[in-house]
């Protein structure tokens, strides 16, 4: 399967990661900040993420409780200028299976199907994945994980006179 893929074992009942799948406090405490996700249980609903000027537009398509969460990527936008095709990720599929591992832990299989190492962006999203999965490691186990966030804006300088 050339499809990215990356399994690991969560610090977390299935219940809690798929709160963290499901919910916008749980998106955007490991994802991004920035999104709109209301409401994200919902099947059918649109997710609307941005990472500065990257974004993506997922549709939910299966919601199974404490099991699986299937997404649609309808739109998307990946801002680097030697891409010559900055849609790639449209029409691909998003899946996180989660299954209780014991001790209250949960093993999460998460593919992406149709991001293939083809795509011009697969070495950017390969290293994002990982980045955004350690975080949701993260945030089920201590309730903080490392979202993409916004620059804040700088504070304006006086002119030197």
């Amino acid at each position: 399967m050339n499809d990215y893929n990356q399994s690991l074992v969560l610090a977390a009942t299935p219940a809690d990661v798929y709160a963290a799948l499901t919910t916008p406090a749980g998106l955007r405490g490991w994802w991004t900040v920035d999104s709109d996700v209301d409401p994200a249980d919902t099947v059918g609903s649109e997710l609307r993420f941005r990472f500065g000027s990257h974004f993506m537009h997922m549709r939910i398509e299966q919601l199974t409780p404490s099991a699986e969460v299937h997404w649609y990527c309808t739109a998307a936008f990946t801002d680097v200028d030697a891409f010559t095709r900055k849609d790639e990720w449209v029409g691909t599929r998003i899946k996180f299976r989660l299954a209780a591992a014991g001790d209250g832990q949960t093993r999460l299989d998460f593919v992406h199907l149709g991001l293939v190492p083809a795509f011009e962006c697969y070495d950017l999203c390969q290293n994002g994945w990982q980045h955004f999965l350690t975080s949701l490691q993260q945030y089920v186990a201590t309730g903080t994980g490392t979202p993409y966030r916004p620059a804040e804006p700088h504070p304006a300088v006086p002119i030197a006179a």
